[in-house]
């Protein structure tokens, strides 16, 4: 279900390999497809999203983009250097650790027919999550809550990028926001960051030329909120199976403020502050759900399928607690949209292990002969060393 148009010219935009819904999901068989690039942006489902590719490569031994040491950024805010990853023998099939997207750099490290993905959110849906995930209330003293923040929430984003706030901070650099256009940065929109950089976030033209190039290059762009039918599609798209893209949630909150619906004051206030991650979610929200049209008619009933089987995995998984036991497994029978398949209890540990983790192993594996000490890309930080960029896990 792919064509790749070869473009000797350089100066022409190699098109994408693109989606050709027609071929998807009819029974024709199809080959799995295990090269390509997923972009993450936080607080967009996007952890949930990172176990799934994690696990998919894994358990096929793929060749990923690794970062350095024990960092779990590629670069990310900053455009990805070659410093930023672990050097490998082989080419590489899987790039989804947080990067900002970068179409140059990108195609000279991933072979010519990686697909090009990534996952939004409804920016609201979106802030609400961020404020609590990074306590954006306590960036102030006394804190404040939701509601005062976002009546003030220009001042109050200021005060958080500020130095004297790094600690707060964590990962993210000074002059840095995580609530104002953040989908926009994490697929590589020039929107002024670093400081001095090209800036395109007054010019309306500029912002719709960008959004029309992502829409050529990315074969599929996620909604986090319609979020099983956004994984079917994946499998579609791919030529996955349901085994691939089972999932145990990742970093949900509970908390009551994502349920808050915004007065038409907060909603306009916040649109009028991170404008451009509204006008580029109405943007893939459309095109999502005209590829949803182009499906057919069994779409809708692969999706609730779908639901099915993870509901099963989850009881097998996690409220029978198998993930915590050796040898069990349950057997989803053979449908219109699946082959019969076998979850075992080591699966169900697939899904909430930090797999990063398993695969900084098997990088050491497959190209140091497991020896990390003699390349400083793959040793563990030096005690108190703090990464300029790259934020580094399990902290030393």
């Amino acid at each position: 279900g792919f064509t790749v148009l070869d473009c000797t010219n350089a100066n022409v935009n190699r098109k994408r390999a693109s989606f050709k819904e027609s071929d998807v999901g009819k029974g024709h068989s199809c080959t799995e497809k295990t090269n390509f690039v997923f972009i993450k942006c936080m607080k967009c489902a996007t952890e949930t999203m990172g176990t799934i590719i994690r696990r998919f490569g894994l358990v096929r031994n793929l060749n990923f983009v690794v970062p350095v040491k024990n960092n779990i950024y590629l670069g990310w805010p900053f455009v990805i250097e070659e410093t930023d990853y672990r050097p490998s023998k082989k080419p590489f099939n899987i790039l989804m650790e947080h990067a900002v997207y970068n179409s140059t750099k990108m195609e000279k490290m991933m072979p010519n027919n990686a697909v090009y993905i990534t996952i939004i959110r409804e920016p609201w849906r979106r802030l609400t999550s961020s404020f609590w995930y990074f306590s954006l209330g306590y960036t102030v003293e006394p804190p404040v809550n939701f509601s005062e923040y976002i009546q003030n929430i220009q001042k109050y984003d200021e005060i958080y990028k500020e130095p004297e706030k790094k600690a707060f901070r964590f990962c993210f650099p000074n002059g840095f926001s995580v609530v104002k256009n953040l989908m926009a940065h994490c697929l590589g929109m020039p929107l002024g960051f670093p400081a001095g950089h090209k800036d395109i976030s007054m010019n309306d033209t500029a912002i719709m030329q960008y959004i029309g190039e992502l829409d050529a290059q990315f074969s599929l762009v996620m909604i986090a909120d319609y979020f099983p039918e956004s994984l079917v599609l994946l499998k579609r798209l791919m030529c996955w199976t349901f085994k691939d893209i089972l999932y145990h949630s990742s970093n949900v909150r509970n908390h009551k403020i994502q349920e808050i619906i915004p007065t038409d004051e907060e909603l306009k206030l916040y649109y009028d502050f991170s404008k451009i991650d509204f006008i580029l979610y109405e943007h893939f929200n459309k095109s999502f759900w005209r590829k949803v049209q182009k499906q057919g008619p069994d779409f809708f009933d692969e999706v609730n399928h779908f639901k099915v089987v993870q509901l099963l995995m989850e009881r097998f998984c996690f409220v029978e607690n198998n993930a915590n036991s050796k040898g069990q497994f349950l057997t989803i029978p053979k449908s219109k949209f699946n082959q019969e398949f076998n979850i075992s209890s080591e699966y169900c540990s697939y899904m909430t292990r930090y797999l990063l983790e398993d695969i900084r192993k098997q990088y050491n594996r497959n190209e140091l002969d497991g020896d990390a000490s003699k390349y400083w890309y793959a040793k563990e930080p030096d005690k108190g060393e703090i990464p300029k960029r790259g934020c580094s896990f399990p902290l030393i």
